[in-house]
């Protein structure tokens, strides 16, 4: 290189100074990704390295991939500012400028550890943590415990033979006991204690030994927990205190997690799907409900278009009476107008109904203040995302330079403007833009928090009253957040000097976004409703029929069987049977539930249900 000009010379150096850097953040990646970002909790191994003993094979590369992905676009934005980013992190050190790149992937992977770049180590493990959760991790193994603790367990015959008859005889007898009592819960255990034994045996056993031996130090805890217990149950007589034996129980519960969680573990090392793994846990002898995904978009999608043919109707006439624009440019920013309404609320709802499904599936739904709250975050910064989108797409060039300037921190450039206008420095046009659209995320939080809150009650009501209510409480609660929003983004946008955008009067504002609240507030908890009582999915709609049935046996008529499938429960936190079965967290709870149900109905305590609506008939499929 020293026969070259020395500009030619600085730019091959800070070549291979990226490229080296390159390598070494790839390099990196790959190590760290195995680190976990959680806890080591109960229903974890004892160690959680290597990690992709928690990954369910097939997605464990993927997975490594996408965060070493996501560490390269990272270190790619560290990159973007030039030489001045080593400003940022403080560094006074003298240094080639051809090693800059390379100083900040050394800085990046921590190996030039300083306490200036904390807020790096931050949005790395963030990042981290994100890809694992995103490809469930740990999730999957706490949802895969839970479906097991709600699941029924009857043992396979070829395992329930390997047993002695004498033993073999009191745990069938034991099983056939309530499921919440001690001496079921302790022969469930013992069964599979006995069945996870039973691994490598033979060829029909479902469980494969060497997917479990990474997580042998856990079985040897958890076999020598059974075995302590089992002196304790063993010496249990029948003069034991009500103390003792609520203790026993609750070690009997703690130890059959456990064990869930073992078999969790192992069951994701030998399946390649989701599907795989509840065929598994099937043939090791539990009825798992499989539940399929709900159509939300098909839900949603109408009434967004709705939203967005309302939006553009207005700005169109809007537009063409009060501006002498050509008629394109007031089409396209009409258009534009109208996409970003669409898209905002169309977000808000898909956001409330799919985030309060989670909440449900984690059964902490209860539509209480806290849950609504959640969901109106998420939902106010995918709107304030929305906004901030459509301004980029409608003013890009403007946009673009703002960028650039920003990047290059070039504070002095300025935006071209007609003559008459305020000059803007090119730098901060993103800024107040971003900054002025953050009131908006006041219209998708309302949106999506009322929505989530009208999704309560009796699902069949779907009726003309019941639509309105919904359209007039979306209705207004959307105007007023709209209309709020566009005042304070006004008032800033003065305050900022900004050169505003053509804002219709406030009271016109409002009422369109009362019209748009309305629309959603018809069309949205009606289709939501409708699909519980009639789902589209096959899988969903047998379901159904299988519980409407099952209900009618229990509780000896159609008409009531339906009242109980279609109205809340408070021990199902307020939701139907109808929408629980929809959920793998629920399914089974809905069994047990119609069980104790029906045990009251049959003894006469069954409480008072005067107050529910006339049941009304559905046609079965």
């Amino acid at each position: 290189m020293t026969n070259l000009p020395e500009p030619i010379s600085n730019i091959i150096g800070e070549y291979w100074s990226a490229l080296i850097g390159c390598m070494i953040v790839v390099a990196f990646a790959r190590q760290r990704f195995n680190e976990p970002t959680f806890p080591n909790r109960e229903t974890l191994p004892q160690t959680v390295a290597p990690l992709r003993y928690l990954f369910l094979p097939s997605a464990y590369e993927r997975a490594r991939r996408t965060y070493i992905i996501a560490s390269l676009l990272l270190y790619g934005l560290l990159l973007l500012p030039g030489r001045q980013v080593i400003e940022i992190f403080g560094i006074d050190a003298k240094f080639p400028p051809q090693a800059w790149a390379l100083l900040v992937a050394l800085l990046l992977v921590g190996l030039l550890p300083t306490t200036s770049i904390k807020w790096i180590i931050m949005i790395e493990e963030q990042l981290r943590r994100h890809v694992h959760e995103w490809y469930l991790v740990p999730d999957g193994l706490k949802k895969t415990i839970a479906v097991l603790e709600d699941a029924p367990y009857e043992p396979p015959a070829s395992q329930l033979e390997a047993m002695p008859d004498a033993q073999r005889e009191r745990l069938q007898a034991d099983l056939k006991l309530g499921r919440g009592s001690l001496r079921h819960r302790w022969a469930r255990a013992t069964m599979l204690m006995a069945s996870l034994n039973q691994m490598g045996a033979d060829t029909v056993h479902p469980l494969r030994k060497a997917a479990f031996e990474p997580f042998a130090e856990d079985f040897d805890a958890i076999h020598a927990r059974h075995k302590a217990l089992a002196q304790d149950i063993a010496n249990l007589g029948k003069s034991v205190t009500p103390e003792k034996e609520e203790a026993l129980q609750r070690s009997v519960n703690a130890l059959l997690r456990r064990i869930y969680a073992y078999i969790s573990w192992g069951v994701r090392q030998q399946a390649d799907s989701d599907r795989a793994i509840v065929q598994t846990l099937e043939a090791l002898g539990f009825s798992i409900s499989v539940v399929e995904g709900r159509r939300l978009f098909d839900i949603v999608a109408p009434a967004a278009l709705v939203v967005a043919g309302i939006v553009m109707a207005f700005w169109l006439a809007h537009d063409a009476i009060l501006y002498s624009q050509s008629y394109s440019r007031i089409v396209l920013g009409a258009g534009c107008s109208a996409t970003a309404a669409g898209a905002m609320y169309g977000l808000a709802a898909f956001i409330a109904l799919k985030q309060r499904g989670i909440q449900i599936e984690q059964r902490v739904w209860d539509a209480s203040p806290k849950c609504l709250i959640k969901i109106a975050i998420k939902a106010g910064l995918i709107t304030w995302l929305a906004i901030v989108v459509s301004t980029m797409v409608w003013e890009f060039g403007d946009a673009l330079r703002s960028l650039v300037a920003f990047v290059q921190m070039d504070w002095t450039a300025v935006l071209p403007q007609k003559p008459d206008q305020k000059a803007i420095t090119a730098w901060s046009f993103l800024p107040v833009k971003v900054l002025t659209a953050s009131f908006w995320l006041l219209a998708g939080a309302a949106a999506s928090a009322i929505l989530a809150r009208r999704m309560t009650g009796d699902v069949r009501r779907t009726h003309r009253s019941d639509r309105v209510r919904d359209a007039a409480w979306l209705g207004i609660g959307l105007g007023l957040a709209v209309a709020l929003a566009q005042l304070m983004q006004s008032a800033l946008a003065e305050q900022l000097g900004e050169q505003p955008l053509k804002f219709a009067p406030i009271v016109t504002i409002a009422f369109v976004g009362l019209l748009c609240g309305a629309v959603i507030g018809i069309m949205v908890p009606c289709a939501c409703k409708g699909n519980l009582v009639t789902p589209p999915d096959p899988i969903m709609a047998r379901d159904l029929r299988n519980l409407l049935r099952e209900a009618e046996t229990a509780l000896g008529t159609k008409a009531v069987a339906e009242n109980w499938v279609f109205c809340p429960h408070d021990t199902l936190h307020g939701i139907t049977p109808a929408e629980a079965i929809q959920y793998q967290g629920y399914a089974n709870l809905v069994r047990t539930l119609l069980n104790s149900d029906a045990s009251r109905e049959r003894e006469g305590t069954r409480p008072d249900r005067s107050d529910r609506p006339t049941p009304i008939a559905i046609v079965k499929s």
